[in-house]
C-alpha cells in the first residue's frame, strides 16, 4: 500500500511561493506610486493644467487607498483575501487603461484616483494576512520578502516610466502600465487560504453531528422519544490521535451495581490515559461536566496549539468532535469581529505604532531634499539621500526577520527597539550638519523603517488572529487619517517658523515614546483577558 501524502503545513515550499506571489503584487501596486512624479509632470505638459490639478489624481489615490481600509478588511473577513485581491487587481488595471482615453484631468482623477485607487485598496492590503497564515517559524522573513516589492518597484518603475513617456507618450504609457498591473491576477490566484485555517467551524460541527446521529437509527428513536434529556456542548482542549468523531451510547439501566461498575471502569480508563477528570450527575441521563487541570506556571506563549474536543450530549448519546485550535478560526461576522477588535487593547497599541511610523516616513520622503538644502547641501547631492533611504528600507525589510524568527528577541521588544531608534534618528537630524553624519543617520533610519513596516502583519497575526483582515484594514485607516496632518505640520514649521527642526523633534519624540509604550505589553494582555468573556459551555439545540 502506497504511503499517504504528507499533509501540507506552514513554512513549506508552497508557503515561500505564496510570499513570492505577494511580493509580485506589492511590486506592481506599490511600485507605481514611486513613479507618480513622472506622470505628474507629463499631465502638466500634456493637458496644460496647474500643479494643483495635476496632483489631484495621485492625492485621491492615496486617500482612497487608506480610507477604504476598514471596508476592505470587512469584505476580506467575510469572503476571504484571495477573492478581494483578484477583484482589486482588475480594478487597479482597468483604472489605468481607461486613462488612455481620458479627455481631461478630471476624468484621469476619476479613473486613476477613484477606480485605480479602489483597486489598490482591495488588491494591496490583504495579501499580508495570507502570508502570515502560511508561516510560523519564518513569519517575519516571509513578511519582509512580501513587502520588499515596494522597494523593488521603486527601482524599476521610474526608469521604465521615463522610457515609456519618451517613446509612447502619456496615453501609450497609461495603456502599457495598465497591462503590467494586470499581472497581479496570476499572483493573486495563488493566495488560497491555508487548509489548516478553518471557517464556519460551528456550522460544520453541527452538520457533522447531525450526520453521525442520522446513521444510527436506534439513537434517533431514543432522542425523539426522550422527554427528560438535556443538550450541551462541552469544549475541552486535549491531545488525541483518535478518530474525528466517536459515538458513545450510555445505558439508562436502573441496575445499581452495573452503574457503579461502569463508572469505575470509566474512571480507571481516564486515569490510565491521563485524560481530563469529570463528574457525572446521575440525576440527568447523559449529562457530563468536564474539568481541565492546567499548570499555573505554564507560559501562555509556549503552549503548542492543540486540537479541541467538543462533546455534544443529546439524551443518552454523546458525540465527541475534533475541531481545530481556536486561533485558526476566522470570525466571519463583521459586527462581532469589529466589536472584538475595538475591545482589544493590543489593536490600539498596534494602530498607535503604525501612526507614529507614518508620521516619520511621509515627511522623510517629502522634505528631506529641501531640509538638506537648508543645511547647505546642493540639490544634486541631496537627491542621493532619497536613493539611500530606499536602499536602507529594502535592507531592513529583507534582512532583519531572523531576529524574531529565531527568537533572539521577542516581537514586542523588537518593536520597542526599532521605534526608539527611528525616533532617535529624527531627533539627531537637526543636531548635525556634516554630509557623512547625515548620510549615516539616513541609512540607519531607512533600515529601521523597513524592519518596522515588516512587523505590522506579524503583530496582527500574533495578537489579533481571528480578525486579521479587519485589523489590517482598520490600522491602515487610522494611519491614513493621521497622514492628513503631515502637510499642515510641514507648512507650519517651514513657512511660519522658518525651519523643519521643530517637526523633526515632534515626530521623532512621538516615535520614541511609542516605542517605550511596548513595555506595557504584559499589562495590555492582562487587560484583554479581563475584557474577554471565556465561557467553555455553549448550549445549543440540534
Amino acid at each position: 500500500m502506497a504511503g499517504k501524502r504528507k499533509p501540507e503545513g506552514p513554512d513549506s515550499a508552497r508557503s515561500w511561493a505564496i510570499a513570492a506571489a505577494a511580493c509580485v503584487i506589492n511590486t506592481l501596486l506599490s511600485g507605481i506610486s514611486r513613479a507618480t512624479g513622472l506622470f505628474y509632470v507629463a499631465l502638466i505638459e500634456t493637458y496644460g493644467v496647474s500643479r494643483l490639478q495635476a496632483n489631484l489624481p495621485f492625492t485621491m489615490r492615496n486617500a482612497i487607498r487608506n480610507l477604504l481600509g476598514p471596508l476592505v478588511g470587512a469584505i476580506g473577513q467575510r469572503y476571504g483575501p484571495r477573492d478581494v485581491t483578484i477583484v482589486g487587481g482588475i480594478f487597479a488595471s482597468l483604472g489605468i487603461i481607461l486613462c488612455t482615453f481620458a479627455p481631461n484631468v478630471i476624468w484621469i482623477t476619476i479613473l486613476w484616483g477613484g477606480m485605480h485607487g479602489l483597486g489598490v485598496a482591495l488588491g494591496n492590503t490583504l495579501f499580508q494576512v495570507i502570508v502570515t497564515q502560511y508561516f510560523e517559524k519564518y513569519r517575519a522573513t516571509a513578511s519582509g520578502l512580501a513587502l520588499s516589492g515596494a522597494c523593488l518597484g521603486s527601482f524599476v518603475f521610474p526608469i521604465l516610466t521615463e522610457y515609456m513617456l519618451d517613446t509612447l507618450g502619456l496615453a501609450g504609457s497609461f495603456l502599457v502600465t495598465g497591462g503590467l498591473v494586470l499581472h497581479v491576477l496570476p499572483a493573486a490566484i495563488m493566495l488560497k487560504e491555508p487548509p489548516w485555517i478553518q471557517r464556519d467551524i460551528k456550522e460544520k460541527e453541527k452538520v457533522e453531528a447531525k450526520k453521525q446521529l442520522s446513521n444510527v437509527s436506534t439513537v434517533s428513536k431514543k432522542i425523539s422519544k426522550s422527554t427528560h434529556s438535556m443538550s450541551i456542548i462541552q469544549e475541552d482542549e486535549t491531545s488525541t490521535d483518535s478518530q474525528n468523531v466517536s459515538v458513545v451510547k450510555r445505558s439508562s439501566s436502573s441496575n445499581s451495581s452495573a452503574y457503579h461498575e461502569d463508572k469505575d471502569k470509566e474512571s480507571n480508563s481516564r486515569d490510565a490515559n491521563n485524560m481530563t477528570y469529570g463528574i457525572d450527575n446521575p440525576s440527568y441521563a447523559g449529562s457530563s461536566l468536564e474539568l481541565n487541570k492546567k499548570k499555573s506556571d505554564q507560559n501562555r506563549d509556549e503552549v503548542v496549539p492543540r486540537e479541541r474536543l467538543r462533546t455534544i450530549s443529546i439524551g443518552e448519546v454523546s458525540l465527541t468532535i475534533k475541531s481545530p485550535p481556536p486561533e485558526h478560526q476566522q470570525e466571519t461576522s463583521i459586527y462581532k469581529g469589529t466589536m472584538k477588535l475595538f475591545r482589544d487593547p493590543m489593536f490600539h497599541m498596534i494602530s498607535l505604532s503604525l501612526a507614529a511610523f507614518a508620521m516619520l516616513f511621509d515627511p522623510a520622503l517629502t522634505v528631506i531634499v529641501d531640509y538638506l538644502m537648508d543645511k547647505g547641501v546642493t540639490e544634486e547631492i541631496a537627491k542621493y539621500f532619497i536613493s539611500i533611504l530606499s536602499v536602507g528600507d529594502l535592507l531592513g525589510r529583507l534582512c532583519f526577520g531572523w531576529v524574531t524568527d529565531r527568537n533572539y528577541m521577542s516581537v514586542s521588544n523588537f518593536m520597542m527597539v526599532i521605534q526608539i531608534m527611528q525616533g532617535l534618528c529624527f531627533l539627531a537630524m537637526p543636531l548635525f550638519n556634516g554630509f557623512d553624519t547625515l548620510m549615516a543617520i539616513m541609512v540607519i533610519y531607512g533600515v529601521m523603517s523597513g524592519a518596522n513596516l515588516v512587523m505590522y502583519p506579524i503583530l496582527v497575526g500574533k495578537y489579533l488572529q481571528s480578525v486579521q483582515s479587519l485589523a489590517i484594514g482598520f490600522i491602515a485607516f487610522f494611519s491614513g487619517l493621521l497622514s492628513f496632518a503631515v502637510p499642515p505640520l510641514i507648512g507650519y514649521f517651514r513657512d511660519e517658523v522658518g525651519s523643519y527642526d521643530g517637526m523633526f523633534y515632534i515626530t521623532g519624540g512621538l516615535s520614541a515614546a511609542t516605542g517605550c509604550f511596548w513595555l506595557l505589553e504584559p499589562l495590555l494582555l492582562k487587560l484583554r483577558e479581563k475584557l474577554q468573556k471565556n465561557d467553555p459551555v455553549l448550549v445549543i439545540s440540534l
